[in-house]
């Protein structure tokens, strides 16, 4: 589905070349932003976490008081964390001991309700960090010193925000990348020989097919007016007329009357007229 075609066309890309026999469901996109599509980015990701058992488990948050709103602590902390990544490699003295941190690390980005965001981060590391070290090297709100389990690590990649939407500032960007790794932090890829990281300095994400110039929040709204349309082995997309489960409380009954409601949001099609009631 091409992001610049007009919703005509993509509406009438879910019975272009069809028999309108198939099954209806929810399109489901790759997306940390996305409530269902986040887990298929854990699905991907989930085979090349490393055991972080005992590691070093830091958390970042912001003082309001210092900034005028939240999107610039965020840029501001971004490189703060930089800042303090460089300083750990190199060693840092605190109370006459130095503490030095060279290791693979991950970073995961987390929204308050009100808007706020704050860093998590893993480090490959079973050293000792002082909590005044870290207070005194970020400076800009409260820091957290913790070791980790797996299955925390696990839980912490399963939200973005929690008991709410995303923040306007975030809906607004073109991208925002939630989760990034250094050089070493992922395991290689099954079957790959060079896992093909870049340096440590700079940090590296799930890569996208094409970088999208729409907003986080245009795309979230086109998702839910998305469906996807499986007939045999092949599956095509399409923008449906209202918000798939706006139409799926005005066409559930019929379905179901009919036969064609399979349960968990799925429509089996037998014709292209159960198809315009979709996209009309």
């Amino acid at each position: 589905m091409e992001p610049d075609q007009p919703a005509s066309q993509r509406s009438e890309a879910l019975i272009a070349g069809t028999d309108g026999l198939g099954v209806l469901r929810e399109f489901n996109p790759i997306s940390w932003f996305h409530p269902r599509g986040i887990h298929r980015v854990l699905a991907r990701l989930r085979p090349r976490l490393p055991d972080v058992g005992g590691m070093l488990f830091l958390t970042f948050t912001f003082n309001p008081l210092l900034y005028s709103d939240p999107l610039a602590a965020f840029e501001h902390g971004r490189d703060r964390l930089r800042r303090i990544f460089f300083r750990l490699r190199r060693g840092v003295t605190w109370e006459e001991r130095r503490y030095v941190v060279n290791a693979p690390y991950a970073v995961k980005i987390e929204f308050h309700k009100n808007g706020w965001a704050h860093f998590h981060v893993v480090f490959l590391s079973r050293g000792f960090l002082p909590g005044g070290l870290l207070n005194a090297l970020w400076g800009l709100g409260r820091t957290n010193i913790r070791r980790i389990s797996n299955q925390k690590f696990r839980y912490l990649l399963k939200y973005v925000t929690k008991g709410g939407g995303l923040p306007e500032w975030v809906l607004g960007r073109s991208r925002l990348r939630v989760f990034q790794s250094s050089r070493g932090f992922l395991l290689p890829s099954a079957g790959a020989s060079d896992p093909g990281h870049p340096p440590a300095e700079r940090f590296t994400t799930t890569p996208t097919k094409t970088r999208s110039t729409s907003s986080l929040g245009d795309r979230l709204q086109r998702w839910r007016r998305t469906a996807t349309i499986q007939f045999g082995a092949c599956f095509r997309q399409g923008i449906l007329a209202a918000p798939f489960f706006d139409l799926v409380a005005n066409l559930i009954f019929l379905a179901a009357l009919e036969g064609r409601y399979q349960g968990r949001g799925r429509f089996q099609i037998n014709d292209v007229q159960q198809l315009l009631s979709w996209i009309t």
